[in-house]
């Protein structure tokens, strides 16, 4: 038997399980449309019969049949920076089968996600990651709910059963049950061809507007830590008027979005590394005059820590100080402030450019770019003249 079809059984024989167990809770209606959620693809699955009415508080949203063998679902309706598509549906809360609504939540921060598939692998381990961590979101004024394309009788199914048998165990936090679909079509998550949501999440503020959406494939989980850093980050910005920079925590420093008041937080920055650390560094105009008038052999090597062409030849330059001890190598950043301009004023117009001075003077013509041979031959020819 080959791989897939061990897998195939497997799960097969998971769902049966979690049929028998869900028997006694659900009943037999129940307990059979939550196992024509969980059997694999491939075999033939009951039919469930859907409620009369569906679970949604807006008919229009609802999957439309085009023909007998054809649905359509609706379009994607989520954007960053607009209102969140709303939804009421079947859900699992408390361990009990009821109905919820995304506008049960507002005046809260919302972060919902979506799983693919009750009983299965890197699931429970999102859910109950996020679950185990509620309090934590709720400190922050904020509902974390999940949801699936299952039933809501498998999610209860599925929380009825132990964790170390790959069950949820006590849950913290609503699943919900998308079973037409359409909450997982509106946001943009639904794999229409096998009726199963991707792993999206999305940060809704108090108002319904989203903050934030991120869309992962089916084998990778989320991070909690990372939800937690976002749903932060935007409450700052919503409550101080600050941004975030890259990798902000609670409690490190902010900007001001404008041009002259972001200079506090850019300030404070370490400067670029230091790939060009042998030679000696010009600070100023005035400190490049008075190397020049030692009237010692030196090389002036014209740089800026963005110039791709200036780090691909330091290692070379490092090698050209080694072998010349007699040889002064010095380097002129042109971003420090007011050597842009000193650089211009001494006709530099590309980047690196390397200037050679002997007695006070020019003795050497200069060499303009990455070019080691010409760069080599110039250091020698100042060496010999030395």
């Amino acid at each position: 038997m080959n791989v897939a079809r061990k897998n195939m059984f497997a799960g097969c024989r998971r769902a049966l399980r979690s049929f028998s167990a869900a028997s006694s809770v659900l009943g037999t209606q129940g307990s059979a449309r939550m196992l024509a959620s969980n059997i694999p693809a491939g075999l033939v699955r009951p039919v469930a019969r859907l409620p009369a009415v569906m679970p949604f508080a807006y008919q229009a949203v609802q999957p439309k049949c085009t023909s007998s063998t054809q649905v359509t679902y609706p379009s994607p309706e989520v954007f960053v920076g607009k209102p969140a598509p709303t939804f009421s549906a079947g859900a699992v809360v408390d361990g009990e089968i009821t109905s919820i609504s995304l506008d049960d939540y507002k005046g809260k921060w919302v972060v919902l996600f979506f799983y693919p598939k009750d009983f299965t692998f890197v699931c429970p381990t999102e859910i109950i990651a996020f679950s185990d961590r509620a309090k934590e979101f709720a400190d922050l004024n904020c509902q974390v709910i999940a949801a699936s394309t299952d039933t809501e009788e498998c999610h209860l199914a599925w929380t009825k059963t132990p964790r170390k048998k790959g069950g949820l165990g006590h849950m913290q936090i609503p699943i919900v049950a998308d079973v037409t679909k359409a909450i997982s079509a509106q946001y943009g998550v639904l794999l229409e061809d096998i009726g199963i949501a991707l792993r999206g999440l999305f940060i809704i503020n108090p108002e319904g507007v989203v903050e934030q959406m991120t869309v992962n494939n089916l084998p990778v989980g989320r991070c909690v830590d990372e939800t937690l850093r976002l749903l932060t980050a935007f409450q700052f910005v919503a409550e101080h008027g600050e941004v975030c920079p890259a990798n902000w925590k609670p409690g490190e420093k902010t900007m001001v979005a404008d041009p002259d008041a972001s200079m506090d937080y850019f300030s404070t920055l370490n400067e670029e590394d230091d790939f060009a650390g042998k030679l000696t560094p010009l600070k100023s105009k005035s400190e490049y005059d008075a190397l020049v008038a030692t009237g010692k052999p030196v090389v002036v090597d014209f740089m800026a820590p963005w110039c791709g062409k200036c780090r691909q030849i330091a290692p070379f330059v490092d090698t050209l100080i080694d072998q010349h001890p007699d040889v002064t190598f010095a380097k002129f950043d042109t971003t420090v402030e007011g050597m842009d301009v000193a650089s211009a004023e001494l006709g530099v117009k590309a980047l690196p450019v390397f200037k050679f001075f002997k007695g006070g003077k020019e003795v050497v013509p200069e060499v303009v770019g990455y070019k080691k041979k010409p760069l080599e031959e110039a250091v020698k020819s100042l060496a010999g003249a030395a």
